[in-house]
């Protein structure tokens, strides 16, 4: 079958993945912690689907086409929040490789940034890049959001992008980035989400949404739509916005998989995937099944996913 007419063939799909990888020997996977494994491993295939600047999450192109571009979206929205507020001090969680931190303090060179990551190999080349660029207002910390650290305090805006996914205890990172925030700060996320369990789909749909979450590592599943809303707000913030930006990420779902079936769909492509450490070739199952596990308006509208954009306030003292 032509790619073109596989890409939208979700049981076509399923086939070409149980034939790559063996599906039950990704969903083995469910449940387990795996995220140094997994980033260890998928260095090289980010910098090859993304770019080499430390790019690590989706991009946003809501005119339809996809632009690299599109992944300047989420810290450009970083800098508004901070103009807007007049803020001086903004901490990422979950930096990666800082190229959504390296943005933000390019566009405010007066403000302090900070950058955090649990693994140390993505600090030492976010360090790189902003030693590169020239960035002395930026830092990096290597420390988790599990528990953040008390050192963290009195941030104008704390942000992070597609890494509170991995998330264990939600409420007790929303209490810890309440207490990091000043009165008035601002909180921003974004990441995917979960309008039902997967078990709750039609079977092939079901299939598709677990293994793209197992593919990504996100082996206890994404977290339902609201919960951090829900929890933002026990936590004593104010929500101010959520924001469906599915549509948005569509077209960048669509290049990775126009990639991923570039890499699948020649047997012997897929023989030189097994040379591969499994979680960087995993990355392939992802490409392949993202764009038909998220929630459309006029399409995919039995998906469980969601692109969100989350905002919330700490009431003035």
């Amino acid at each position: 079958m032509a790619d073109a007419e596989l890409k939208d063939d979700l049981k076509g799909l399923l086939e070409l993945v149980d034939k790559t990888f063996g599906i039950d020997r990704v969903l083995a996977d469910k449940g387990r912690d795996l995220i140094k494994e997994y980033y260890a491993q998928s260095g090289p295939a980010y910098e090859a689907a993304h770019s080499k600047a430390g790019c690590m999450h989706l991009a946003l192109n809501p005119d339809g086409e996809f632009s690299f571009d599109g992944y300047r979206r989420q810290p450009r929205s970083i800098v508004k929040e901070m103009t807007e507020i007049g803020g001086s001090r903004v901490l990422e969680l979950g930096c990666g490789k800082g190229f959504n931190s390296l943005i933000v303090a390019q566009r405010l060179p007066e403000a302090t940034c900070i950058g955090t990551d649990l693994l140390e190999d993505h600090l030492v080349k976010a360090r790189e890049l902003a030693r590169e660029a020239g960035a002395s207002n930026l830092s990096y910390d290597q420390a988790s959001y599990e528990p953040l650290p008390d050192r963290f305090r009195d941030m104008d805006v704390i942000f992070a992008v597609e890494t509170l996914c991995y998330a264990k205890d939600i409420d007790a990172v929303a209490r810890a980035i309440a207490a990091a925030l000043r009165p008035g700060g601002r909180f921003v996320m974004f990441d995917v989400h979960s309008w039902q369990d997967a078990d709750s789909l039609p079977p092939d749909l079901s299939m598709a949404t677990r293994l793209y979450e197992t593919s990504m590592v996100v082996t206890r599943g994404f977290i339902r739509a609201g919960a951090w809303e829900a929890a933002l707000q026990r936590a004593g913030l104010a929500v101010d916005e959520t924001r469906d930006l599915s549509r948005a990420v569509q077209p960048g779902l669509r290049r990775l998989q126009g990639m991923g079936l570039g890499a699948l769909g020649d047997w012997k492509k897929r023989l030189a995937l097994k040379a591969m450490p499994q979680y960087m070739a995993r990355n392939g199952i992802s490409a392949l099944l993202g764009p038909l596990v998220y929630r459309l308006p006029k399409r995919n509208r039995e998906a469980a996913l969601c692109y969100q954009r989350i905002s919330a306030t700490k009431p003035a003292a």
